[in-house]
Parts: structure tokens; C-alpha cells; sequence
């Protein structure tokens, strides 16, 4: 066997010199380098914060277009949000309103029944899961198995906000998501829908990510309808419209209800609204003929609220709708279930 040419100069050359030679002046790899799947997706993540060309993200990453592409759509089944043309791709740090209408299947029952909580702020020091559970099992036993729930589902993370992330025992969109769909009530026959509120946005905001559908993608007992807003035809003739607001509390418990409705069109108006994000339990019971509640909280009193001297009213409704042969209300009978101590350090007993 030769081991050696010799080159026009004379000089013995090998032939492991000659291959290194021919790979280093080629493309060629016999074996590519493997891809590191579970880096590949926070790799993406960072490389698309700022837009991007599609084909210069595959020759940075060293993979195919191909995978990019699988790789983007796990990351979009784990909520993360991005804005794409055909060629270039940024991660979306924005909400954005949504057009969101669910149609129930009606069978002509007369009765609806149905449980509601909101804010229940999980993974903030202040979160009261102890009596979240406990309302679930009040639900459980009175026979209802539809909860909607009125958004801020997790306490997400204001950068903006001084001393929020001291609040906090979990940080970040994955721990958060994470710790929701672990620890959120889950009952048997018991199905809860929900919506996404500015606390769960700010997700969106820091990372591209909503927690709303990844947890409604590890949860089968949980829906998501939405961010911010959804309306629910429970008839054809009853409209239940879910609200998260972006505006600050009021003197008066009554005056964000009235100017969330004095702002509808006619036409828009629902037959029941239920209103998140103030932290107050309050029934309006006519107004515009809308039925409205504030919704209450599963968060106690934390103290950015006691520094801005905002209450919480723990607690959650049981709602009853009497409707008509064309499902049309005819009466609307509601129960508040308060909880009015506080359990502290709570979350101590939720880890």
C-alpha cells in the first residue's frame, strides 16, 4: 500500500495532507454535525428578537429550511408568536384585539348554569390557590361543570413595574405556563374556558410567548378563547361576553362597568357581561338591559394594590340563566362565594 506521493517539487506528501487539504477548500462533510434539538429552539427564539432573513437564520443555525420550519411550528404550539412574510421572520412582542365568538351547542334547556372566577394570578406570592380549589369543589358539588374564567390567568411580569418581580415565585413565560397547567384546579366532568389579561400579556411583551395557548394545549379541561375579550352565544338569543380591561380601578365599584357599557354599540351590546381585571366582586343587574358583574379575584391584597389602596374581594359566582323556547333570558339569579381571610404565604403550599 502507498502511503506517500511525491509533488513536483520532490517532497514526500501524505495522503491524510491531501484530504485535509480537500476539505478545507470544500463544503463537504461526510457526517454532518448534529443538530441540538432542545437549544435549537431558544437559539431561534434569540436570533429572531430583531427580523431576520429565513435563509440567512438556516446558514447561521446550520440547519435546513426544512427544519426551521418544524422547529417554528413547535415553538408556535408552545405559544410563542411570531411575525412572518415569505422570506423574513421577527418574534411579536405585541398584543393585538381579536374578533372572538364561540357558539354553544344549545339543546333547549331552559336552565344554564355556570361558575366564574378571574385574576387568580398565579405564581404572585399574594395567589390564594388554597380557596381556588376549595370554590372548584363547591362547583364540583353543586353540579357545575362550565367555569369561564375572566383573565389574568398568571402574574406575568412588568419590567416597567419596581418591586413586581419581588411578588414573584415563579419567573418567566415556560415556569409560569408550567406551573398553571400543573396547579390549576382540574375536577373531574368540570371544563373551564378562559381569557388572557394584561398580566398574562406582559409574556408577550418580554418574549413572544402566550401562556394561554400553551396551557390550553397541556390542559384538556381548558379552553382558551381569546386575549382580552370573547363572547359566548350560550343561545342563539344570549350573548355572555367575556371582558379583561386595560383601565385602572375607580372610586366607584359601579363606574368601569358603566363606561365599559356606555361605550357598546347597539347593535354589539351582549345579554351578560363579566368583567375581569379590578379585583371587585359588584352586580349591575340592568343597565342598557345588560346583566354585568365584576368578577372578583383569587389574589390577595398585594402590596402594590396596598400602596395604590385598591381592595380584593376574594371569591367566585355561580350564575343561573332561565331562558325561554328561543333561549331568550327571563330571569338571572347569581350567588357570590367571598373568602375573607387571607391565607399567607399561601403559595408555600403550592410548590
Amino acid at each position: 500500500m502507498v502511503d506517500a506521493v511525491y509533488s513536483a517539487t520532490g517532497q514526500n506528501i501524505s495522503y491524510d495532507k491531501i484530504r485535509q487539504a480537500l476539505r478545507k477548500h470544500t463544503s463537504y462533510k461526510a457526517t454532518p454535525d448534529p443538530v441540538d434539538e432542545a437549544a435549537l429552539g431558544g437559539q431561534i427564539l434569540k436570533a429572531v428578537a430583531r427580523e431576520c432573513n429565513k435563509k440567512d437564520l438556516c446558514s447561521k443555525l446550520k440547519i435546513s429550511e426544512r427544519m426551521l420550519t418544524a422547529a417554528l411550528e413547535d415553538l408556535k404550539e408552545g405559544g410563542y408568536m411570531f411575525n412572518e412574510t415569505t422570506d423574513t421572520i421577527i418574534l411579536c412582542r405585541s398584543t393585538f384585539p381579536e374578533e372572538n365568538v364561540f357558539e354553544l351547542d344549545w339543546q333547549g334547556d331552559k336552565i344554564i348554569r355556570f361558575g366564574v372566577v378571574a385574576d387568580t394570578h398565579l405564581c404572585n406570592k399574594w395567589q390564594q390557590l388554597t380557596y381556588l380549589n376549595d370554590i372548584y369543589d363547591i362547583f364540583a358539588h353543586e353540579g357545575i361543570d362550565t367555569i369561564y374564567h375572566v383573565g389574568d390567568m398568571t402574574d406575568g411580569y412588568y419590567r416597567n413595574r419596581p418591586g413586581h418581580i419581588y411578588e414573584l415565585f415563579k419567573i418567566g413565560a415556560d415556569e409560569q405556563a408550567d406551573y398553571a397547567t400543573l396547579m390549576y384546579p382540574k375536577r373531574p366532568g368540570i371544563t373551564t374556558s378562559f381569557i388572557t389579561g394584561n398580566h398574562d400579556h406582559t409574556h408577550i411583551i418580554n418574549g413572544g410567548a402566550n401562556v394561554g395557548t400553551r396551557i390550553a394545549r397541556e390542559r384538556t379541561d381548558m379552553i382558551y378563547l381569546g386575549m382580552d375579550n370573547a363572547k359566548v352565544k350560550l343561545t342563539p338569543n344570549c350573548i355572555l361576553e367575556l371582558n379583561h380591561p386595560g383601565d385602572g380601578s375607580a372610586y366607584a365599584l359601579s363606574y368601569a362597568l358603566q363606561k365599559t357599557i356606555d361605550a357598546m354599540s347597539g347593535g354589539e351590546k351582549p345579554n351578560i357581561l363579566l368583567n375581569g381585571h379590578h379585583h371587585k366582586a359588584f352586580v349591575m343587574p340592568n343597565y342598557r338591559n345588560i346583566l354585568s358583574f365584576e368578577c372578583g379575584t383569587f389574589e390577595a391584597q398585594t402590596p402594590f394594590m396596598k400602596g395604590k389602596k385598591l381592595a380584593a374581594h376574594i371569591g367566585g359566582y355561580i350564575i343561573e340563566v332561565r331562558v325561554d323556547e328561543e333561549g331568550t333570558i327571563k330571569r338571572c339569579i347569581n350567588e357570590f362565594f367571598p373568602y375573607y381571610k387571607i391565607n399567607k404565604d399561601d403559595y408555600l403550599n403550592w410548590q
